[in-house]
């Protein structure tokens, strides 16, 4: 009866042990990082976890050392820093290494990010048997805060200029406007055009804004709903940040001019904005033509004022572009060739 009984212990401590083995077997099998087993000093793949598949790729691994299963990791420090572990019986911790894996073999080598540890297996004896390895991919953190720092490095170029920009309206303001009344009008109806150009931008997540949006809001302050006097014309365009920012003002300063010297400082003046796209080259140019009908008649000034001074050199020294204007009897017009990117 005591055999008996034993033998029932027995074949139920068993029982108990081939449960555990398995559950600890889908523990290991669906844990999230990926997890390894690799046996002897070639690091032979002796268990792979789901994760660890789907990191590297469906491929042979089980039997095979790591040089043979994964080749592509030849000349990238990983076969050596397992020698290594292996040599020494010292844990190895790598944060947000690079890999090129090929998880696909028709597919190019891929490059990943990732966390992970060697740690070495200590046999009864006292040597090292193996290494396991426990990781997780990292790649997209990583490329998110590539991410991040490309937006903040773009932000704080966006930043500079548009100091630059606003430095340079107030100083010039300031220099030209014979009062500081109108100083301070003038450098209030400029930030309100730059503004206005920035929520455009901002609209299209900086990546870009459409000519047709950069000219309706420029020319916002000039327009009356009632009688429109600026016929716009043109094929619809996209433009750089920087060139719509920088036409955004040029057509600010041209509006201001006509408003009070040329074809919108009286009541039967005109004005056309007109454009076309030459796509020959790269980047395509937009070449844009302001004329002005039906004002007063103009005249070149006595001196260049900011306005002329902030279209010469935006559009042409800043853009690589060229701008034009001219003074003749039936009004200003004002041609720009400048690069669209």
């Amino acid at each position: 009866m005591s055999r008996r009984t034993e033998r029932m212990d027995n074949a139920g401590t068993s029982n108990a042990l081939r449960a555990e083995l398995a559950d600890l077997h889908a523990l290991f099998r669906q844990a999230p990082g990926y997890m390894a087993v690799l046996r002897g000093p070639d690091h032979v793949y002796a268990l792979v976890n789901d994760a660890y598949r789907r990191t590297v790729g469906e491929r042979d691994l089980i039997g095979k050392p790591v040089r043979e299963a994964m080749p592509e990791l030849a000349g990238q420090g990983f076969f050596e820093l397992l020698d290594e572990v292996y040599a020494t019986g010292k844990p190895f911790v790598g944060h947000q290494m690079p890999a090129k894996v090929q998880r696909q073999p028709d597919r190019p080598v891929e490059e990943i990010f990732v966390d992970f540890i060697y740690q070495p297996i200590i046999g009864v004896d006292g040597q090292v048997s193996g290494i396991f390895v426990e990781g997780s991919d990292v790649t997209d953190r990583v490329r998110a805060a590539e991410y991040q720092q490309l937006l903040l490095n773009e932000l704080n170029h966006r930043v500079k200029n548009t100091l630059a920009t606003v430095q340079s309206i107030v100083s010039q303001t300031l220099r030209n406007a014979p009062t500081p009344p109108e100083a301070r009008t003038l450098i209030e109806q400029r930030m309100i055009a730059l503004s206005r150009a920035h929520d455009v931008l901002t609209r299209e997540k900086w990546e870009g804004a459409e000519l047709p949006a950069i000219i309706d809001q420029a020319l916002l302050p000039f327009r009356d709903a009632e009688h429109d006097r600026f016929q716009v014309s043109g094929p619809e365009l996209r433009l750089s940040p920087r060139v719509a920012l920088d036409l955004a003002m040029a057509l600010h300063e041209l509006g201001t001019n006509a408003v009070k010297y040329g074809a919108l400082s009286n009541a039967s003046g005109t004005v056309s904005v007109t454009w076309e796209v030459d796509r020959g080259g790269m980047p395509p140019r937009l070449r844009l033509r302001w004329e002005e009908h039906g004002g007063p008649p103009v005249a070149p000034p006595g001196r260049r004022g900011f306005g002329t001074r902030l279209i010469e050199r935006s559009l042409a020294q800043d853009l690589g572009g060229e701008a034009r204007i001219e003074f003749a009897r039936s009004g200003i017009v004002c041609t720009i060739d400048t690069p669209v990117a």
